[in-house]
């Protein structure tokens, strides 16, 4: 079975949806019980090797997710192939943006 279409592609959603829940509800019940916020504490927070991990396979579910559900909607709605594949190469290209934006941002959190 190739690409994500079908029951593969609800699967991912379904799976990275509740992967995205969890870990915003994680996150939000550790700032708002954690004590004063500010950026040592979130500096700290991400330096964690556990934390890193939890928030590389969110951007990674949230980055499939979002493909999927942006692939459906342009399928969907945009005819012509002449501006259908355009569209997704651009949303295909955000989307990776945005993953290499994360893993730089992350990368770079000095433990110290």
């Amino acid at each position: 079975m190739s690409g994500y279409s079908g029951m593969w592609a609800w699967l991912i959603q379904r799976f990275s949806g509740i992967y995205i829940g969890l870990y915003v509800v994680a996150v939000a019940l550790i700032v708002a019980f954690g004590g004063e916020l500010d950026a040592a504490r979130w500096q700290g927070l991400f330096a964690s090797p556990l934390m890193q991990a939890a928030a590389s396979v969110f951007i990674v579910a949230l980055l499939f997710h979002a493909w999927i559900g942006l692939r459906d909607v342009v399928l969907d709605y945009i005819h012509p192939i002449a501006i259908k594949i355009p569209v997704l190469l651009v949303i295909l290209a955000m989307l990776l943006a945005s993953g290499f934006w994360f893993l730089r941002a992350l990368i770079q959190v000095d433990p110290t």
